[in-house]
């Protein structure tokens, strides 16, 4: 901005020229217009989730001179997953981390990484998903009019009941079990027995409170922060499933960022994945060591063949697409790369 001094009226005095020049300047020097993304997570505020998506937002503030960050981490909304879905596909948020699971009904492909035994370890899942399958996952979002902009862990899935262990199949035959919206676990659970119910995770606490639901699926740190262990006294430490999370943006907002936007929005979801899963790894070390404290009963006599073996028959019926079914042979083998669209 050019400042032209022979515009100035005679009659400014020596004072006055001072304060109309500093206010020029800032000004001149002040950074342009923000642009804040909204975003939203079920989980509280002190979840790894919530926490790597604040350092995703401070990134963004300095690379781009406060000009682009995420205003609102939308921290513990009282929302489901599946509802936070749509709002950013319509495009009323922005940013949404969800379980992958409450994508599954408009994303065939995100069912392979949320079905019980798919990955031998956590180490086999996260390299699984920083490869070509992680590319695979994300590209397959697009037509669902959302942008896929990293994976989180959520924790490692366990059995927690108002009533008793489930130490075994025979566990689950007659028990109300919760699913989310969209996740097509549905028909697994059906098939060994169970009684699927849809709820969101508000709804939770109250339905095993009142016996509308006798059974949860979900990680050890979720049953403490949600302090489930007062309605749902047994957990069995099956770790049976390891879904994922996903960072999921706008599409339309997608294209409303110039290209160094998303690539500064990219990078900065990329590099806060390291950052989550160390926190993750403490959160859960920390949650094994608070357990015991809360008077919740503890199993570890989960029969992981057996599960194993009711279990994987099951996959086709919520994987019938043929390159599906061989994402998980070749994750059941190890060979978890596999031609897909290379990262940019």
């Amino acid at each position: 901005m050019r400042i032209t001094f022979g515009i100035l009226p005679k009659y400014i005095g020596s004072w006055d020229v001072r304060i109309f020049l500093a206010v020029l300047l800032a000004f001149h020097s002040a950074p342009a217009i923000g642009q804040v993304l909204r975003s939203a997570d079920t989980l509280p505020s002190d979840h790894p989730t919530v926490q790597s998506v604040s350092g995703m937002s401070e990134t963004l503030r300095e690379r781009t001179n406060g000009r682009l960050y995420i205003g609102d981490l939308g921290a513990g909304v009282m929302s489901s997953d599946s509802f936070l879905v749509a709002q950013v596909r319509l495009g009323q948020l922005d940013i949404a981390r969800v379980n992958l699971n409450a994508l599954n009904g408009i994303a065939p492909l995100t069912v392979i990484p949320t079905l019980p035994f798919a990955f031998e370890s956590k180490a086999k899942k996260r390299q699984a998903l920083d490869g070509a399958l992680g590319r695979d996952l994300l590209a397959s979002l697009a037509p669902a009019g959302l942008v896929g902009l990293a994976f989180y862990d959520s924790g490692t899935y366990s059995f927690f009941s108002r009533a008793g262990f489930i130490n075994k199949v025979r566990d689950l035959k007659g028990k109300r079990i919760r699913i989310e919206k969209g996740d097509t676990s549905e028909a697994m659970f059906r098939m060994l027995g169970a009684e699927p119910i849809t709820l969101p995770q508000s709804q939770i606490f109250r339905a095993l409170q009142f016996g509308i639901i006798d059974v949860v699926e979900g990680s050890l740190s979720e049953y403490l922060a949600f302090n489930y262990f007062h309605v749902a006294p047994y957990f069995t430490i099956s770790e049976h499933a390891q879904p994922p999370s996903v960072l999921i943006m706008s599409q339309q907002r997608w294209r409303s960022l110039s290209k160094a936007d998303r690539d500064l929005l990219r990078e900065a979801a990329n590099s806060s994945v390291k950052k989550q899963r160390a926190l993750m790894d403490e959160y859960e070390a920390q949650a094994r060591q608070v357990a015991a404290a809360t008077g919740a009963k503890i199993s570890h006599d989960f029969d992981h063949q057996s599960f194993r073996n009711a279990f994987t028959p099951l996959y086709p019926v919520t994987v019938r697409e043929r390159h599906h079914l061989n994402w998980l042979n070749r994750l059941a083998i190890g060979e978890d790369e596999l031609a897909g669209p290379q990262k940019k």
